[in-house]
């Protein structure tokens, strides 16, 4: 699944954009308008103001065509252009002061929000030791209240860091909550589908088997009707507990919809599967299902199951495949597996 969907930075990085290309255009039109205080280099402003309004523009591109890592990265680069830049024109122009050094904490902060920490960190610290060596190359900027201003730029530090954690651990809960199912735990059946797809494109390519079973609780609504629906919702919690000790990892276990579950299977022979689904079934009608101290009595499933075969060259081609076993199953009178052999 394409994280992108789900990723806030990507529409907060888009936010941002604008923001900045606002403000790059006043400083250009402030740097140009008669001011009340001697500017010794004012062209070289002006043209790393057109460098910055470049570098944005290309981080505007790149985030159109869904290119994230290079847009924020582009957008960090324009960060560290311009307080460097900024800088090294007012040592040369004799103007020694801490105020475009406080652009520093921008590209910690535009850092703690669209990269990873670790990059965060090691930027932080190489802009600390760059202030470092400035501070010991220029006697006036030692007068100045840098310990504070260091204290400071740790303190972003600090808060960037914490910001991309919570972002990144919001992220993977919207990504799981995106993808599960939440009484359950199991994934949902988008994700089965995207699943399924992908697996497809591999098999017509490489030609490794895969299984596929569907299944549903047999007389489901007794369960709702005579004890409640959180009997009900047990049911399901309990079955979908044991699919998940039965099938190994390798398998990927969804709920399909209300009482109907989907397992996709890899590497399985045809009489395999046969004999796991059998199994299944016979686990099943075997599970004791004991809530809020009420025996519910047994519950039987029904299961549907195919491999696949160079027929079924679609999604919608192999799950109609083995709904239409799982159907047979039902017909046939319920608490078994019926597939193709």
């Amino acid at each position: 699944m394409d994280d992108t969907n789900i990723d806030l930075r990507i529409r907060l990085l888009r936010q941002i954009h604008p923001v900045m290309l606002v403000m790059i255009v006043l400083a250009f039109v402030l740097s140009l308008a008669p001011l009340s205080f001697p500017s010794p280099n004012r062209t070289a402003y002006l043209l790393l103001l057109l460098v910055l309004l470049f570098l944005l523009v290309l981080a505007m591109i790149a985030q159109h065509r869904n290119h994230y890592t290079l847009s924020a990265s582009l957008t960090l680069v324009l960060g560290l252009v311009g307080t460097w830049s900024s800088v090294l024109i007012n040592l040369n122009a004799e103007i020694s002061d801490f105020f475009p050094l406080c652009y520093v904490t921008i590209t910690i902060i535009i850092s703690g929000l669209f990269l990873p920490a670790l990059f965060t960190l090691l930027l932080s610290l190489i802009q600390i030791v760059l202030l470092a060596v400035l501070l010991a190359a220029n006697e006036t900027l030692q007068h100045q209240n840098w310990p504070s201003f260091f204290f400071f730029v740790i303190l972003v530090l600090l808060l960037s860091i914490i910001a991309n954690y919570l972002i990144m651990t919001q992220m993977r809960q919207l990504k799981e909550s995106s993808i599960r199912d939440h009484l359950t735990g199991l994934f949902n059946r988008k994700y089965f589908e995207e699943t399924l797809s992908n697996k497809l494109k591999r098999v017509q390519k490489e030609g490794e088997p895969w299984g596929i079973i569907l299944l549903d609780i047999d007389y489901f609504k007794h369960f709702n009707d005579q004890y409640g629906h959180d009997a009900g919702d047990f049911v399901l919690a309990r079955l979908a507990q044991e699919m998940f000790s039965y099938f190994n990892l390798s398998s990927t276990i969804c709920r399909y919809g209300g009482d109907e579950f989907a397992i996709l299977l890899p590497s399985l022979q045809q009489q395999e599967l046969g004999t796991l689904c059998d199994n299944l079934v016979e686990r099943g009608h075997a599970l004791d299902l004991l809530h809020a101290g009420k025996n519910l009595g047994s519950m039987s499933i029904s299961v549907g199951y195919t491999h696949y075969t160079e027929q079924l060259s679609s999604v919608e081609l192999f799950i109609k495949r083995a709904d239409a076993y799982l159907y047979q199953a039902k017909q046939a009178g319920r608490n078994r597996a019926a597939g193709s052999s």
